[in-house]
C-alpha cells in the first residue's frame, strides 16, 4: 500500500474541489486502471468512483420499483389486456 495524493482541479462553478490524500493497495489501483482503461491514477480513481455512484443509482431505481405496488391488481390487468387485444 500507499498513500496517493489526488487533485480534482475543474471549474469552480461546476464542481466541489478536493485534494485529499488516500491510501489504496497497489493491486487495487492496477486492477482499477485495467478495468476503466486509464493510465492515470487520478482518472482511474475518478472513473471508478463515477462508474460505482451510477450502479448505486440504478439499483436503488430498481429496489425503488419493486416495492411500489401495481397501481390496479393483477387479475385487473389480464382481464383489461384481453378486453383491448390487438386487430388487423
Amino acid at each position: 500500500m500507499y498513500a496517493l495524493c489526488v487533485d480534482t482541479r475543474t471549474s469552480p462553478r461546476k464542481n466541489v474541489h478536493m485534494r485529499t490524500t488516500i491510501t489504496i493497495p497497489e493491486a487495487l489501483l492496477g486492477e482499477a486502471q485495467r478495468l476503466t482503461g486509464k493510465s492515470g491514477y487520478s482518472d482511474a480513481i475518478v472513473t471508478s468512483i463515477e462508474d460505482y455512484v451510477a450502479l448505486r443509482k440504478r439499483l436503488s431505481l430498481l429496489e425503488d420499483l419493486f416495492e411500489r405496488k401495481a397501481p390496479q391488481p393483477l387479475a385487473r390487468i389480464k382481464k383489461s389486456r384481453r378486453k383491448n387485444a390487438w386487430s388487423s
